[in-house]
């Protein structure tokens, strides 16, 4: 009730007020306000127009340029057209200020009140560059929100007429009525403040429907679950915390102090900056990180895999990027608010250390990860039968993956030791923790260290590789996988045997370099060798004339003569070279080239024979053998 009553001292007394005020040159003071306020809105607009050419081509340059520097292309628009507005905000300041030192030289009051209004005339040109930034009407390309221009010259032109009269309430009216009449600004302010609230609040519902399908689209493309479930949280319930804000701030401007309203605002439009900065940062990072990153030709011949370990990595390099650059964002904004001393914490030991901590195993990770692509991306181009020395051999092969293996597990171990030692852990008691483990395992699984000790040894000699046939601990068969512990043969039969190395004693490749076909044949003894040799040649030629099988002979018949004197044949053994694995399709071919030479000229093969012997009696005589004929028992049933 008292304010109630001072207000209405205070309008009885306006009359009398406002002529003490204006020293009794009311008419021409108004006259001469109104001059400085058509003046700077004069200058504004015609400097305005005299960089809107400027602007008109950054729009057009912007639009043609290729698809690559469109980005940059945009920046420096936003950056032209940005300095067009400052210019012209500047240049109307100046003509103000020059304008108010000599039409007001004369009384210091109405000159106090001409400053006020050129003061809330650059805070209203302030906050029209901020709402141009993002909604510039004249350059789309200089827009930093995507609308079109219709709705940009809409939503512009709003904000601007709010913010021109909260500006010039707030800064020029309230300000001079305090002076003489402090109910009377105290009422104005509360008007000007719920009439802001009020347009905020319908800016906002009004906002609501597009940036709430904005931010789903944002929250559809995005690929982190954390972000993907914040994005849609804030499309639900942007506009209640737009409006709790906004009327928070009215609040405070009603009821707290003014420094404390102009701590809101500096804070609001600084940690509006940093948003803006952190989504800068977060969106070129983003773009920069999700690229497809396609290596040139060459690099993907001889490094194919590499390219899609760069697709593995990079989006994880982006979330954990999008996660520290979010909590930087938070922390700053903290700082801001006052909530937290940000600069005192950071200069603080455990600040210091907690930042050191985390940069230390980032950049360990980092190293980590670097190191692993280059040993991968080098096994790999030695893997790479494309370049290089070409097909890598079998033992090549296992060692190199046995070397990939350690250095992942080692680069590991390496990089764990390293981050526990940047958190302040003492890994000494961990290293020999880990020498005793080690040791009871090795005396655990001694079977298991000696095979892996074996297949190094195994490999590092070259004995053998995939696909040979070996024998090995007793079976024969070919290699089918062969890694440091065991082997697996593959027998005739299509068993598939694993061998540990530790039961590999000898190992007998009959697939090394070259073979043989070693063989017996066995004659009659009244057959002269030396014809037989001749027609041992002779089937070696019908050998070397059959296709494909010719391609395997690498030598000439070496023929050893005769071999042994058998119980019912004379044997003569021959040898033919051959390549690799092929002695025994060699050595078919040749038995039935031996074969059918042999029939062609009667040399007898001899086999086993069998005599029937029936006995004699005391005169040597022989009995007579009883033979009976058993009738046919079908052909009784006909």
């Amino acid at each position: 009730m008292q304010w109630a009553s001072q207000l209405l001292a205070e309008l009885q007394t306006l009359p009398s007020g406002l002529e003490t005020l204006f020293d009794h040159t009311v008419l021409v003071d108004v006259v001469l306000l109104l001059a400085l306020g058509g003046l700077i809105g004069l200058v504004r607009h015609q400097l305005w127009r005299g960089g809107r050419p400027l602007v008109n081509r950054l729009d057009v340059w912007c639009a043609g340029g290729s698809s690559g520097l469109i980005p940059l292309r945009r920046l420096l628009t936003r950056l032209g057209v940005i300095g067009v507005h400052v210019f012209s905000l500047a240049g109307a300041s100046i003509a103000g200020y020059g304008f108010i030192l000599v039409g007001f030289s004369g009384s210091e009051a109405v000159q106090r009140i001409a400053s006020e209004l050129l003061n809330a005339f650059i805070l209203v040109g302030l906050a029209r560059l901020v709402i141009e930034g993002f909604l510039e009407p004249s350059s789309q390309s200089a827009r930093l929100l995507p609308v079109d221009t219709e709705t940009a010259k809409h939503w512009s032109a709003r904000l601007v007429r709010l913010a021109g009269f909260v500006g010039y309430g707030l800064a020029f009216l309230v300000p001079v009525l305090a002076t003489q009449l402090p109910a009377m600004a105290t009422f104005i302010k509360v008007l000007v403040i719920g009439f802001a609230l009020w347009g905020v609040v319908s800016v906002i519902r009004a906002a609501n429907p597009a940036i709430s399908e904005w931010l789903r689209g944002m929250a559809t493309q995005s690929r982190g679950g954390l972000l993907k479930a914040s994005l849609r949280g804030l499309a639900l319930t942007g506009q209640w915390f737009g409006i709790i804000y906004a009327a928070s701030v009215a609040v405070v401007a009603i009821a707290a102090p003014a420094h404390r309203l102009v701590f809101v605002a500096i804070a609001s439009a600084q940690s509006v900056a940093v948003l803006l900065i952190a989504g800068f940062l977060g969106h070129w990072l983003g773009r920069g990180l999700s690229a497809e990153w396609v290596l040139p030709l060459s690099l993907q011949q001889r490094l194919p895999l590499l390219q899609n370990q760069l697709r593995y990595w990079m989006p994880r390099l982006l979330r954990v990027t999008h996660l520290l650059l979010s909590a930087a964002a938070i922390a700053v904004i903290l700082g801001i608010w006052q909530l937290v001393d940000l600069s005192a914490w950071l200069s603080s030991s455990a600040g210091q250390a907690v930042v050191s901590t985390l940069f230390g195993i980032l950049s360990v990770g980092l190293l980590a990860l670097a190191a692993w692509l280059f040993a991968a991306s080098w096994v790999e181009d030695r893997l790479n039968p494309e370049t290089g020395e070409g097909e890598p051999g079998a033992r090549e092969k296992t060692l190199l993956a046995l070397f990939r293996n350690a250095i992942a597990v080692a680069i590991v171990t390496i990089a764990g030791m390293v981050a526990l030692s940047e958190l302040g852990i003492n890994i000494g008691p961990l290293i020999a923790g880990a020498g005793v483990i080690g040791l009871a395992i090795g005396f655990g699984a001694q079977k298991l260290v000696q095979d892996i000790i074996t297949g190094v040894f195994i490999q590092l000699e070259d004995a053998i590789h995939k696909d040979d046939f070996i024998s090995a601990a007793g079976i024969a068969g070919t290699v089918e996988r062969l890694s440091i512990r065991s082997l697996g043969l593959r027998d005739l039969s299509g068993t598939l045997h694993v061998v540990p190395f530790s039961s590999v004693d000898t190992v007998s490749n009959y697939t090394r370099d070259f073979g043989y076909h070693l063989a017996e044949y066995g004659v009659a003894y009244r057959e002269n060798i030396g014809e037989v040799v001749d027609y041992l040649h002779q089937a070696y030629a019908q050998l070397t004339e059959t296709v494909p099988i010719n391609e395997s002979v690498t030598g000439p018949l070496e023929v050893d003569g005769v071999s042994s004197l058998g119980d019912s044949a004379v044997n003569v053994r021959v040898r033919i070279r051959t390549t690799p694995s092929m002695q025994w399709a060699v050595g078919r071919a040749y038995n039935r080239a031996v074969k059918e030479v042999f029939d062609q000229v009667g040399i007898e093969i001899p086999f086993p024979h069998m005599t029937l012997y029936f006995g004699e009696d005391k005169s040597g005589n022989a009995p007579p053998a009883q033979i009976a004929l058993q009738p046919d028992p079908e052909k009784n049933a006909k």
